[in-house]
């Protein structure tokens, strides 16, 4: 009787221990799905990989137990969840076919799709997810159709894509299927796409985590496919009708600010920078937004004293640090190197070039060009000014072209405005370089200018050379000299 009561709680003590396993890789399971959801990553990585251990220790333990398929499934889940792919590549796969309740098989295959599409396997995750399709639970339907989907993406089949995205109601999905459209040259259902309810209530789903990650390139997509008026009006709408956080809010505002200004939209480009600043005055993109708003305010300039104001902003953006001071100190940098130039040719050229090309001010580069041209007519780059000037001044370029013709006709760069180049616009333009410190001045050793000598005999021989006999023996060497000794020495 003892034995069979010893026994009997032995049995129950192993059960225990195993049961206990089980209940802990299932809630850490439980709290890495949570995670995810949270948009903590790194914490459901851990506990993916917390989960996969407590799951392999009840398969090494209990092989033969009712719980021992669950928990083979959930080691591999564990393994994929904490990245770990090439791992859990062969659990998954002895899951897959060895596994017979069709819920856990189904996971299995979701996990290996996941995995596949993370080593850029995009024809095995369609082969892994398309069978869940058939499943009888929404859920794992639904992420089926999500893995199947960005797989078809990948591919580059766009219809298959926008169907199986669109039966999804996966966080992720909504994005990709908006690429899709864009993609497939389909911009307008795109931008309507934006504006339908998504998963969650709101802002990606997943618990209220919006996927900025995923979002944001759709409007960079859009913008190139459509053009940033239309992406801006997209992502308009797309705010109204979403429920984001004020701090991707902000992200997607000051990008699509970028947008506008690289377009020439500058008063758009300010209203959302001015949103920005209102929406998150104190974080790192409220200080961006103002540091961009002056740019703004500068690329407007038609004179140098129009920089004053924002110059004297962005001095006390920079002495106030925090995350836009680095961008406050180089425009100020900018903007003082263009409204104080030095005292040479070569400086104030160079301040009309930077006015141009790195603030993107067309008038104040004008401006600077036709000074440079007026204060030094007799320069080999006046005539070079006036051309520079030509698209930024369209209503002064009648005017300028008569004074080419009349007063440079002879630059090299007069002739290469009406297509005669020569060697002499490539030598100006070398000089040009030298000038601003573009190009260095090549110092040549003298063996980059003169061949290198020939070894060997050179010039008329003196005497006659006879040809050696033809396996002759080479001449020994003498008997070695004997070694002077110290004593020997005077």
């Amino acid at each position: 009787m003892k034995r069979v009561l010893a026994l009997g709680l032995l049995l129950t003590a192993v059960g225990c221990v195993y049961y206990n396993g089980m209940w802990g890789a299932k809630r850490l399971a439980r709290d890495a799905r949570r995670f995810e959801s949270n948009g903590q990553d790194a914490e459901a990585k851990l506990a993916w990989a917390r989960a996969a251990e407590k799951a392999e220790s009840v398969v090494v333990r209990h092989p033969r137990s009712r719980w021992a398929d669950e928990a083979l499934v959930l080691q591999g889940e564990g393994r994929a969840g904490s990245g770990d792919c090439v791992g859990a590549a062969p659990i998954l796969a002895g899951a897959m076919t060895k596994v017979d309740d069709a819920a856990l098989r189904e996971r299995a295959q979701l996990a290996a799709a996941a995995c596949a599409l993370a080593r850029g396997d995009p024809a095995g995750a369609g082969r892994d997810a398309m069978p869940v399709l058939q499943s009888t639970d929404a859920r794992r339907r639904s992420r089926a159709a999500e893995l199947a989907g960005r797989a078809a993406l990948a591919r580059g089949d766009l219809p298959a894509a926008i169907d199986l995205l669109g039966r999804s109601r996966a966080p992720s999905a909504a994005p990709g299927r908006a690429l899709a459209l864009i993609a497939a040259g389909r911009p307008d259902e795109a931008a309507t796409a934006l504006t339908a309810p998504m998963p969650g209530g709101g802002g990606g789903g997943g618990g209220g985590r919006f996927m900025e990650a995923d979002w944001a390139p759709v409007f960079d997509e859009l913008a190139a496919a459509a053009g940033p008026a239309v992406a801006s009006r997209a992502l308009a709408r797309f705010l109204l009708e979403q429920r984001i956080p004020s701090g991707a809010r902000a992200r997607l505002l000051l990008v699509d600010g970028d947008r506008l200004r690289t377009a020439g939209a500058l008063d758009s480009a300010a209203a959302r920078y001015a949103a920005v600043a209102a929406l998150v005055p104190d974080s790192a993109e409220g200080g961006r937004a103002r540091v961009r708003a002056l740019q703004v305010q500068a690329i407007t300039a038609a004179r140098v004293e129009d920089l004053a104001v924002p110059r004297a902003a962005l001095e006390r953006l920079g002495q106030a640090g925090g995350a836009s001071a680095v961008d406050a100190r180089g425009l100020l940098q900018l903007m003082t190197r263009i409204a104080a130039p030095g005292e040479s040719d070569a400086d104030r050229f160079r301040a009309a070039e930077l006015a141009r090309d790195s603030l993107g001010a067309p008038r104040l580069a004008a401006r600077l060009y036709l000074d440079f041209a007026r204060l030094h007519p007799t320069s080999l780059f006046a005539p070079k000014a006036m051309i520079a000037a030509l698209p930024l001044s369209p209503a002064a370029a009648d005017s300028l072209l008569a004074v080419l013709d009349s007063g440079y006709a002879t630059s090299p760069y007069t002739q290469a405005l009406h297509g005669a180049a020569s060697l002499a616009f490539a030598a100006a333009e070398d000089s040009l370089a030298l000038a601003l410190g573009v190009r260095h001045p090549e110092s040549r050793a003298l063996g980059s200018r003169v061949a290198a000598p020939v070894p060997g005999p050179r010039g008329p021989a003196l005497e006659p050379v006879f040809p050696a006999e033809r396996g002759a023996a080479p001449p020994r060497p003498g008997p070695p000299r004997p070694a002077l000794r110290p004593e020997d020495r005077p």
